[in-house]
């Protein structure tokens, strides 16, 4: 994979916050000022912060959250013309804005392409009206229908949609009927996921009591296995556990987190990752905005990796890519081949039928891509 440069933009402010979500992301302040506040700071620290990535050529912009959608289309403009001041861009850069239903109109979107924006990715999460209000979500499914065909209007031709399986309420097939709806609406691009509970969020808190109804394990495999076969039979492939797209269409800013590659984060509790040093800034906004007005830095901690560190996670991302690994691109990378590094790991992982049989290569079966935190944990004690 050629070496790309990527940039994150945390935008950390929602309209509510998900029953399932941990993210770094807070309701939006009702002082008007706030987004313009939040967009003048990150601004602010991509212009003045220091380090050695000035200049680097981008190809890769990702805005996440939050809800990056409720900032206005000139808040995002302006975002993207700090990045251009201290970058340089690849024409062909994936710039990606993530999107909520109900929270865009045909302007907005017009307004989003207009200013950079060439990817969506939206949040649909479940086709299902009674599902979306069980999980805290206030969209409902035709205004993701309707944010789908708006931004094909407004000249979006790189759409990905976002879905959950296994959420409380949902059998198997209720996720695959979510999924073949998506697929209707002709995405480029399908994000699948797992529920996963969080000790801080709501149904983390109602599970520990009790209180959360939820699909045994067997059947949240099999909800994903249904999913996976809808997407294949829309023509779209695999590339990940949880991804898949239409050839061409792979995330470019998440293949650079897949391939380990260096990326520079923006934005309350954003993280970065440059040469094997990983940092990231401190997360609650009030001190973001802070430290940013104080002087143009918000980052808070970090760390060098060590090099079992690089090594462990190089094998763990790989395996969550859907063609694995080539046993020599391990030995090229560090010297030393995979079995010397992990003695009879590969043996125990084979026997247990984890990874597949193939003469060279390393590839998680498809038990062991449902079971890749056993896969994996091997490589990362």
């Amino acid at each position: 994979m050629t070496e790309e440069f990527g940039v994150y933009v945390h935008l950390p402010y929602c309209p509510y916050k998900c029953h399932y979500c941990d993210f770094n992301a807070y309701r939006l302040p009702r002082a008007p000022e706030a987004r313009r506040e939040m967009t003048r700071a990150i601004a602010r620290e991509i212009e003045r912060a220091p380090g050695e990535d000035r200049g680097k050529k981008v190809g890769s912009v990702f805005f996440g959250g939050g809800t990056p959608s409720l900032f206005a289309p000139d808040e995002i403009a302006e975002i993207l013309r700090a990045i251009s001041g201290r970058y340089a861009r690849s024409r062909r850069a994936e710039v990606t804005l993530e999107c909520n239903p109900g929270t865009v109109d045909l302007a907005a979107l017009v307004a989003l392409r207009r200013a950079g924006v060439n990817r969506l990715s939206i949040g649909a999460q479940s086709f299902r009206e009674e599902t979306l209000t069980r999980i805290g979500r206030l969209h409902t499914p035709e205004e993701t229908r309707s944010a789908v065909a708006m931004a094909r209007e407004a000249g979006f031709r790189n759409i990905s949609l976002d879905i959950i399986y296994g959420l409380p309420g949902e059998t198997p097939e209720d996720a695959e009927e979510s999924a073949r709806i998506a697929l209707s609406l002709g995405v480029e691009h399908l994000s699948a996921y797992a529920l996963e509970l969080e000790e801080r969020t709501l149904f983390g808190r109602l599970e520990a009591q009790g209180k959360l109804e939820l699909l045994p394990d067997d059947e949240v495999v099999r909800a994903g296995e249904l999913v996976g076969a809808a997407c294949e039979a829309a023509g779209l492939q695999r590339y990940e556990v949880s991804n898949f797209a239409r050839p061409g269409r792979r995330s470019r800013h998440n293949m650079l987190y897949w391939h380990q590659g260096s990326y520079r984060g923006f934005g309350p509790g954003a993280h970065s990752h440059l040469s094997g040093h990983r940092f990231w800034n401190a997360s609650p906004p009030g001190v973001y905005l802070s430290r940013v007005a104080a002087g143009g830095e918000a980052r808070e901690e970090g760390e060098v990796l060590s090099s079992e560190a690089v090594m462990g996670e190089w094998v763990y991302l790989r395996l969550r890519l859907a063609e694995g690994f080539a046993l020599r691109a391990f030995a090229q990378r560090f010297g030393q081949s995979l079995d010397a590094a992990y003695p009879g790991v590969r043996r125990d992982l084979l026997a247990q039928g984890l990874l597949e049989r193939l003469p060279g290569w390393v590839r998680p079966t498809a038990r062991g891509r449902w079971l890749l935190h056993r896969v994996a944990a091997p490589f990362l004690a």
